[in-house]
């Protein structure tokens, strides 16, 4: 998969303020380093790995039955790691949460999509294995 510059460019930053603002209002400390590691390191023994789903307005579409996690964040689990998979809609007013021990071999599936037609493996997480979270 070839790195989406604009993508990143447009959601990037808008999602991490988002969810640290929300963690801020828990009373969770929270720093975002650039180490090609999870986007925010908090200060709590969990990472938060952040993303944008442009397509998600108001609603979570009922005929979205999972969410999908690319393989390549399981590496964040390196040395029994844990931490969250925040998938936020596209003006950033709510989030999919799932935990990192969701993170299972068995949801494991190669998903075609407009960047990666040819395919890319993922997690395809049942979405009812998700919390979701309001931030207004």
């Amino acid at each position: 998969m070839d790195f989406d510059k604009k993508a990143y460019e447009t959601y990037d930053k808008k999602a991490k303020e988002s969810v640290r603002k929300h963690l801020d209002s828990m009373g969770i400390l929270t720093q975002v380093l650039e180490d090609y590691g999870p986007d925010i390191k908090a200060l709590h023994s969990f990472f938060h790995e952040v993303e944008i789903k442009p397509a998600w307005e108001e609603e979570w579409p009922s005929h979205w039955k999972t969410l999908h996690i690319p393989s390549r964040k399981k590496k964040y689990l390196n040395d029994g790691k844990k931490g969250y998979f925040w998938v936020l809609n596209n003006t950033c007013t709510k989030a999919k949460v799932i935990k990192s021990d969701c993170l299972q071999d068995e949801y494991l599936e190669v998903i075609h999509n407009k960047r990666t037609p040819e395919g890319e493996l993922f997690y395809d997480i049942p979405v009812h294995l998700s919390k979701e979270i309001n931030f207004v």
